[in-house]
């Protein structure tokens, strides 16, 4: 483990305590006390060449601590070089500093937040319990507190807006064992939602939301919690996507893709939805359709059973398709676009403005069904 420090100029003159989890620590410098609590011994100062000569005979006793010396004007290399040395599990100590040095190494930490091989353990700062003491003239006291938990908040808000709005979910490094929960939680709903599972989605949406109310009753993170509500809208929304009848489903995820900008999903489950509709309209007539073998109408012959009522939908005069079918020629011109839509799709056949032309034609075809299959 590596701590990182940034350091000031201003001289060493007194001892002071340090508490870290309510145990003390003397020290004149934070980062020493913080080091000591936590067994470190690999320790990089970043600071100024007066920094330097302020924590000279500290340095000199402790030959594993690391001097930096960045000229103050040099706010690019302040930046690189907390890139640099930042390391696997690193604790960063952002008590003292040189102006600007602090808000540099913690951005270059935020930076770092989707690295493998680089990550910010912990970020400290250590408070003076006594406002009223001065530590150029005395010894003080101090506390430190833990930051990570809002670089926690700040990625999770990331990830909860990112999922919202393209159901991704972005793979930043979080501490926090509930908000780890989520985010791997959301990565699993849109896996099943992309896999056409609209059940497992929903069992997992269901999931998080208990870990999302959890958070929201405790209150302890108010500072996140209108990202939290409008995650726990997309999760109720993602929940009632599922109807009695699949082509009902397939309709409403095929809107909700569309709504996301999922045109190949989006388009996929609107063809999908009419197939399915004309299922559930005809077979529920005892159509013959489709027969295996022993002449014996089955569900799990599907795909051949749709495939089947796909084909002879050009002929609305036959009387189930007519007497089953809204609209039934407009239905059946709708099936056919709507199929080559999704081939052409499917097979990587898109030139210049067809993605926009697709988004129109989806569009068409939701408002035509959405009066016939329902929602």
């Amino acid at each position: 483990m590596r701590l990182i420090a940034t350091m000031g100029a201003s001289g060493i003159k007194h001892k002071h305590t340090y508490l870290v989890n309510d145990k003390s620590y003397k020290s004149e410098l934070s980062f020493m006390a913080l080091a000591k609590a936590n067994n470190i011994t690999d320790i990089v100062v970043i600071g100024t060449e007066k920094s330097k000569e302020s924590i000279q005979t500290v340095l000199d006793k402790n030959p594993n601590i690391e001097m930096v010396v960045i000229e103050s004007d040099n706010v690019e290399d302040v930046f690189q070089k907390s890139l640099e040395y930042i390391s696997q599990d690193t604790i960063l100590d952002l008590t003292q500093g040189y102006r600007h040095y602090p808000m540099l190494t913690l951005l270059a930490s935020v930076f770092l937040q989707n690295s493998s091989s680089k990550n910010i353990k912990d970020i400290f700062y250590a408070q003076v319990e006594d406002e009223n003491c001065q530590a150029y003239k005395e010894s003080c006291k101090y506390r430190f507190t833990s930051l990570i938990k809002y670089l926690d908040i700040a990625n999770m808000a990331r990830i909860i807006n990112t999922f919202n709005n393209t159901l991704l979910t972005l793979d930043y490094e979080i501490n926090s064992n509930e908000f780890n929960q989520i985010k791997k939680g959301l990565n699993s709903v849109t896996s099943e939602l992309f896999s056409n599972n609209f059940q497992g989605s929903k069992i997992k949406a269901e999931e998080i939301e208990k870990i999302v109310n959890q958070i929201l009753e405790d209150r302890s993170l108010e500072i996140i919690e209108e990202h939290l509500i409008h995650l726990k809208k997309e999760l109720q929304t993602i929940q009632n996507l599922i109807r009695i009848k699949e082509s009902k489903t397939l309709l409403n995820v095929s809107k909700y893709f569309r709504k996301k900008g999922i045109l190949l999903h989006s388009i996929t489950l609107l063809y999908e939805s009419m197939v399915a509709f004309l299922d559930e309209k005809i077979n529920n007539q005892k159509c013959n359709t489709y027969k295996d073998k022993n002449g014996k109408i089955k569900n799990s012959d599907v795909y051949k059973r749709r495939n089947c009522l796909k084909l002879k939908m050009g002929n609305c005069n036959y009387y189930l398709y007519k007497n089953n079918i809204p609209k039934c020629q407009k239905y059946s011109n709708l099936l056919r676009k709507i199929d080559e839509l999704r081939n052409t799709s499917a097979h990587a056949h898109t030139t210049g403005t067809y993605q926009e032309n697709l988004k129109e034609e989806i569009d068409k075809g939701i408002s035509f069904l959405r009066p016939i299959i329902g929602g």
